[in-house]
């Protein structure tokens, strides 16, 4: 995993990231070439420009920026950071996300985020990003797309997501909710303003579960099978949240598009981490690495299986420290490094 840090206007950001990661820009898309039909894309590209020119001309300038940077094609850089998800997309990745609200090592953020390819893994990266009209942050997304989704800022707000689905119709019009994340976590200082800015207007995306905690320990899970939206407040008293690969209020049970075959691993892996966390008698860093490295069944640190998923990459942000520990590959085989904010 390259680390890279980059400060500037957002076009000064996208043109550094793209210098940086310009080999690795060019792995990703040799391995994953954006799948869109050219005359679809030509016909609906113009209502994404407008929306992001209207919501998000930052990220539309950093975007412009990185393609110059890596010296690859504008339309390809949008291509890959602005999919086409079909409403009939049935998502099969696996990702596992974890948040205590407090302990000795303060409030914690831990994700492993897995993918089904061993021998085809993305290019991944972690950006350090100073942008001269926001607060700094640390994400980790594939090298060439402005964000993911996992990351923490410099004021202690902290945000991982799960891939999910969505039933739901979605427009051309509605911003992609990864883009939406990445500017929302860019100006929250809390877990209540990540939230107001997240759900401000409707989004569109493959749909996801995300969990989100602050350095005050204030945390909650927000799914979103785009362009719905809904917040799930922790239990009272609870130490802990999680998010899987499944939306977890009864109300959006059937909002997903994946089968009940499809939601035994996450439901599986949830029950787990309900019961396992439930039983620890100290929410600290230690725990948090060991319940990431953890092997099942049901797998949380992921080799393969039954169901053919790896994990990619782990991470833990330690909110008041400002911190961010990372693996590239599986929890249990390397020690995680540091990035500090």
């Amino acid at each position: 995993m390259k680390i890279i840090e980059v400060s500037g206007s957002p076009r000064e950001i996208g043109n550094l990231t793209g210098e940086a990661l310009r080999e690795e820009i060019r792995e990703h898309l040799s391995r994953f070439p954006p799948s869109i039909d050219r005359a679809i894309w030509a016909q609906r590209f113009p209502r994404f420009l407008e929306t992001l020119k209207t919501y998000l001309p930052a990220v539309l300038a950093e975007i412009e920026g990185t393609a110059a940077g890596a010296d690859i094609s504008l339309d390809t850089i949008f291509q890959l950071n602005l999919p086409m998800y079909a409403n009939e997309l049935v998502v099969d990745e696996g990702c596992t996300n974890i948040v205590f609200n407090g302990g000795p090592d303060g409030p914690l953020w831990g994700k492993n985020n897995d993918g089904l390819a061993k021998d085809a893994r993305r290019p991944v990266c972690a950006r350090v990003i100073h942008r001269n009209d926001a607060i700094p942050m640390i994400g980790f997304t594939f090298c060439g797309m402005v964000a993911t989704t996992d990351g923490m800022n410099a004021e202690g707000v902290a945000v991982g997501h799960s891939s999910v689905g969505s039933v739901f119709q979605q427009s051309d019009d509605f911003v992609p909710i990864r883009l939406w994340a990445y500017e929302s976590l860019m100006q929250s200082r809390t877990t209540s303003e990540f939230v107001r800015c997240l759900s401000q207007i409707p989004t569109r995306g493959k749909g996801y579960s995300h969990v989100c905690v602050d350095a005050k320990g204030v945390m909650c899970s927000i799914e979103a099978p785009c362009p719905m939206m809904q917040v799930r407040n922790p239990e009272p008293d609870a130490r802990h949240m999680n998010c899987v690969n499944y939306y977890q209020l009864p109300t959006l049970a059937d909002a997903d598009r994946r089968s009940a075959d499809g939601k035994c691993n996450a439901k599986a892996r949830q029950h787990f981490l309900e019961q396992s966390l439930s039983e620890l008698s100290d929410y600290n860093l230690a725990n948090m690495k060991a319940i990431l490295r953890h092997h099942g069944p049901p797998s949380i640190c992921r080799h393969g299986g039954t169901d053919d998923t790896f994990t990619e990459y782990s991470t833990i942000g330690l909110t008041q420290g400002r911190r961010v520990l990372f693996v590239d590959g599986n929890p249990c085989q390397e020690t995680y490094q540091e990035i500090q904010l």
